[in-house]
């Protein structure tokens, strides 16, 4: 408040005990539409208040993701184009090229068992359990209590529950760069065609208004090469040239920790990076 700015979390459908109005329309990471429902709300409120306060220009509007909500931004700001309800964005800690995910075997075996079992136990039973057991079979809801990844769970749940076609659909369609083809790394080991360079950036040539992705190399849940490309700067003059990357060696999954004692700066880093480029943004609109 003290710098002039408003900031509206928006939660995810039915997380945060939401009520969900539309039946059985669950949380999955490859809707788009309600962050643009959001953004176009609060656009018409900012337009409105400059009218009321005749300024001749109103508040840019810019949209920070973390995590799962910077996979949903990215690829909202990608598959909306022209039509993006945002002035700027900020993706933090998530990836654009969500298929190569199923070659982070690591990240399954040692990290992804935690965080399954939270997701598990407090969202897709602790909240949805009528949900899922009416859409699914006995056999495949079985199967979903005894997944021990992020990647079996999208399987198990997410694919099974809203029929995408299998977890490489999902994932294609979650993501920013999702309908690159071939992508530049392999998606499987035996899968020879898919090192070939794709030709084509796909829909992230679209991005219309500034958008930067920050993540870190070492992230654990993550990995780097969710990035899209071995060519960062050939991502960021794709299209119009308006993806920035700012990829840094270390800084762990949504963390980026300063000094001996992290806590005393929590997340002051990703915020104030998130923070400084809205800014500029802002600045550059003006001038």
């Amino acid at each position: 408040r003290s710098e002039g700015y408003t900031v509206v979390v928006l939660i995810a459908r039915g997380m945060m005990d939401t009520y969900i109005t539309n039946g059985w329309n669950v949380f999955h990471g490859a809707r788009t539409g309600d962050v643009d429902i959001a953004a176009r709300a609060l656009k018409r409120g900012l337009d409105s208040l400059a009218k009321a306060k005749q300024k001749p220009q109103r508040q840019i509007l810019g949209g920070v993701g973390y995590s799962m909500g910077a996979i949903i931004l990215s690829n909202y700001v990608a598959r909306s184009g022209k039509n993006c309800a945002l002035d700027a964005a900020v993706a933090v800690s998530g990836g654009l090229d969500m298929r190569q995910q199923l070659n982070f075997r690591r990240s399954m075996r040692l990290w992804q068992p935690m965080l399954t079992f939270g997701l598990r136990e407090d969202i897709l039973i602790g909240k949805y359990a009528r949900h899922y057991k009416h859409r699914l079979t006995s056999g495949q809801f079985l199967k979903m209590l005894r997944v021990t990844s992020i990647s079996h769970l999208d399987v198990e749940a997410i694919v099974n529950y809203n029929s995408f076609e299998n977890l490489v659909h999902y994932y294609s369609e979650m993501s920013a760069m999702g309908d690159r083809y071939p992508p530049e790394f392999n998606l499987f080991d035996d899968d020879e065609s898919s090192a070939q360079n794709a030709t084509s950036w796909g829909r992230i040539a679209n991005v219309s208004i500034p958008f930067a992705v920050i993540q870190a190399l070492d992230d654990p849940l993550v990995g780097w090469r969710t990035v899209g490309t071995n060519d960062p700067q050939a991502l960021a003059d794709s299209g119009s040239g308006n993806v920035f990357l700012l990829l840094t060696k270390a800084g762990g999954h949504v963390g980026w920790p300063l000094g001996a004692n992290p806590k005393k700066y929590g997340w002051k880093w990703m915020n104030d990076a998130a923070q400084s480029f809205i800014f500029a943004v802002d600045k550059a609109t003006r001038e």
